[in-house]
């Protein structure tokens, strides 16, 4: 039996509640025995009651595959009820002690899986994905998937760790799993209308102080946002902190709106510097320079493994590219590269447009839209010295992919690489970039149930599934990155 830890200053919820309202706390409710069985997109598992293994549904968060628990409720709707679990009473053999309790039953978001070792939370998000790509795709995605070499049981594709959550042992053979903790070079916090900091509890707007950080790299971790008074005179109530730990420089934190150094002082230059280890690709280190507020992979090893990653896959021929662990180990030939016309779609700082324009040359062509403004400064300042690059702002739209496929000399884009939000590109951007006649598509997608919405759309519009490969890039969440390489029939 493993009782849980009760969130500091909270309380258990407890009573009767009234149905239909949601957020944790914000509806007192009963107790429940349940069992648990699959897990569910979003970070909870199925269960249903003890006594009636065919009864009512209940997605549970903070507990595992066949654990029975005490749970309790906190929404109840015509389609769902959910639950916390408050007590777990046959623990399975992959729950450890939680990394962040902070974030278990009850707590702040972000941090649902903390209580499942790492293999299991591969493992975890390899249904998931399998599951998404089945009930969400629909058979044609299903086949698909089933058909790539090397697809895993349950037809599905395993989740890779990156190269911080494994190391090499005494025996250089045999790798050794590592928490997973002090990997995101980002995290925002909330000031609460009490002045507490701290984020939001799951499903609430509620802010709940937190006394750690432990996600968090150790440099963040370093600065005391969360006890320092030289951080904790500048707080308001309702005001936002974000934190930035870029790979070159001091950490910069941004105080709603305001630019500070690791010092809490006004920041000279509003600008951060990251530098990618592109050596597997033949171009050595890439530099960027971004505003602190802009968006930026937010594991540390993201960037050099995404940028290898979807590369290979768009111009080097290599369908899955490197594993995370040897990225730098296998030579890109870049013959192939070479006069290619490439459309990229919601691009960012330009994180993959410069490797994309350097291996491409001044023979090729490379168009990228986005829609942040920001980001688009940021971009073209980087991309300075790649003339043959054009960086159009812009929302991704059907009418904007089509006019920038369209812009093209010499014809439509050889490659069309997107990286949409956690909603997916959607099905009328999806089919836009088809009547591009792109040749090959690379999709990167951080939520499973969008990448299955947007594949299945992608194989209606004359494309087949190349390669598929999942990332794990936000350890101890329910969140992966995921890279599929589509071609035309």
């Amino acid at each position: 039996m493993v009782r849980l830890p009760e969130p500091a200053g909270r309380g258990w919820p407890s009573g009767t509640g009234k149905p239909g309202q949601s957020g944790p706390g914000d509806q007192e409710g009963e107790d429940l025995l349940l069992r648990v069985t699959a897990p569910a997109h979003g970070g909870h598992c199925v269960a249903r009651p003890v006594d009636d293994p065919s009864g009512r549904v209940v997605f549970v968060r903070h507990t595992l595959p066949g654990e029975t628990v005490r749970a309790r409720v906190t929404q109840r709707t015509s389609r769902a009820w959910r639950a916390e679990v408050v007590e777990v009473l046959e623990p399975s053999p992959d729950r450890v002690s939680s990394v962040w309790p902070e974030a278990g039953p009850f707590g702040v978001g972000g941090g649902e899986l903390a209580h499942v070792c790492l293999p299991a939370q591969r493992v975890w998000k390899q249904w998931v994905l399998a599951d998404c790509l089945r009930r969400v795709g629909g058979p044609q995605v299903a086949q698909a998937v089933a058909a790539l070499p090397g697809a895993a049981a349950p037809g599905g594709v395993a989740v890779e760790a990156l190269p911080t959550q494994v190391y090499q042992g005494a025996d250089s053979s045999r790798e050794v799993s590592v928490q997973g903790t002090g990997t995101r070079t980002r995290i925002t916090l909330e000031v609460g209308e009490e002045g507490q900091v701290g984020m939001h509890a799951f499903r609430s707007h509620r802010v709940l102080p937190l006394r750690s950080l432990p996600l968090a790299v150790a440099r963040i971790q370093e600065l005391g946002l969360l006890e320092e008074p030289r951080w904790r005179s500048r707080y308001r109530p309702g005001g936002r902190i974000r934190a930035v730990s870029p790979s070159r420089g001091e950490p910069i934190v941004l105080l709603d709106g305001q630019v500070l150094t690791a010092a809490a002082r006004p920041a000279d230059r509003p600008r951060v510097e990251e530098v990618v280890d592109a050596t597997g690709l033949g171009l050595g280190e890439l530099r960027y320079l971004l505003h602190p507020g802009c968006f930026w992979q937010v594991h540390v090893d993201a960037p050099t493994v995404l940028v290898d990653r979807v590369v290979r896959a768009a111009l080097g021929g290599s369908p899955g590219g490197a594993s995370p662990g040897d990225h730098t180990r296998t030579p890109l030939d870049p013959g192939p590269a070479h006069g290619q016309r490439v459309l990229e779609l919601y691009s960012g700082s330009g994180l993959l447009t410069l490797p994309l324009a350097m291996l491409v040359g001044s023979s090729g062509q490379v168009r990228s839209l986005e829609g942040d403004a920001q980001a688009v400064r940021d971009a073209r300042r980087n991309l300075r010295g790649c003339r043959w690059t054009q960086v159009a702002a812009g929302r991704v739209t059907p009418r904007t992919v089509s006019a920038a496929g369209s812009a093209f000399d010499g014809g439509g884009p050889d490659v069309v690489v997107l990286d949409p939000p956690r909603q997916g590109a959607g099905r009328q951007v999806v089919q836009a970039v088809a009547r591009t006649g792109a040749g090959r598509v690379v999709l990167v997608a951080c939520d499973p149930a969008a990448l299955a919405r947007d594949l299945a759309v992608f194989l209606r519009s004359g494309y087949r599934l190349e390669a598929l490969s999942a990332l794990d890039a936000f350890p101890h969440t329910h969140h992966l990155e995921a890279v599929a390489v589509l071609v035309r029939n």
